[in-house]
């Protein structure tokens, strides 16, 4: 049974929820407070987080970024009051995070659990089984945060998608799994696009991945540079999100 860790503040919602979900998954529940989350998470890494930004107290900082820095890859679902909007920005670099307004039905609540676990929910018979669906995995190379947020909101319902800030934390991520398709910057700091393919192809396991660039670069020098490197596809920013999909699906088949 997969493990989720339940983080906020009780009261009877909270109680409502966890009861709910404990129905199909083992739920550990956590009130809002740090060193209490750190000791229990030290007894076992949940399969996901689920936290109730709702009357968390003033540890909610805290806690965000103890999740960002040492469970980043593991997904989390951020529930909130209407009036908050602070937590989309908050969880970026979360690998797989949503986002949900209260008040939220709890049957779809595990719909959502599921979805971002891989695993199947059977929403008529209400069961919920550990088959795992098979998602292709996207790595997301690009300094620009609103950039990695914009592509993790067009791909993230079909995809398991892998977001990095700079070279050296995609080949963090390669080194975990593996992606099936790459799509990259040329213009970032220290390591532009074209370094950063050159590294990703020195990785035997990685070298035959195929990669789209998705740059503003249009100049014919630079064009030029990047298409020396064969590259799977070259997109110009702002590109259409059709035209992304259609572009990773025709690589994918």
């Amino acid at each position: 049974m997969k493990k989720v860790f339940f983080i906020g503040k009780f009261n009877k919602l909270f109680e409502e929820i966890s009861d709910y979900l404990a129905n199909f998954f083992n739920v550990q529940v956590c009130v809002d407070n740090l060193y209490m989350m750190q000791s229990l998470l030290k007894l076992s890494q949940p399969d996901l987080f689920v936290i109730s930004m709702i009357g968390i107290g003033e540890d909610r900082s805290k806690i965000l970024n103890e999740l960002k820095y040492n469970y980043s890859n593991v997904p989390l679902i951020s529930l909130e009051a209407p009036s908050d909007s602070m937590s989309e920005d908050e969880l970026t670099d979360i690998k797989q995070y949503r986002t949900i307004t209260m008040p939220v039905d709890n049957e779809k609540l595990v719909e959502i659990v599921c979805e971002l676990l891989s695993i199947k929910y059977d929403a008529d018979n209400k069961v919920v089984s550990e088959e795992r669906y098979e998602r292709k995995c996207i790595l997301a190379i690009d300094d620009n945060a609103f950039q990695l947020r914009m592509l993790n909101e067009l791909l993230k319902d079909k995809y398991d998608i892998q977001l990095a800030t700079s070279a050296m934390k995609a080949l963090t991520l390669i080194g975990k799994r593996v992606p099936d398709i790459i799509i990259l910057d040329y213009e970032m700091p220290i390591c532009d696009g074209k370094m950063t393919l050159q590294m990703i192809r020195a990785i035997e396991e990685a070298k035959d991945v195929p990669v789209i660039f998705l740059t503003g670069v249009r100049d014919t020098e630079h064009i030029k540079a990047v298409i020396d490197l064969h590259p799977a596809g070259y997109l110009l920013k702002p590109a259409n999100g059709n035209m992304i999909i259609e572009e990773i699906e025709k690589h994918l088949k």
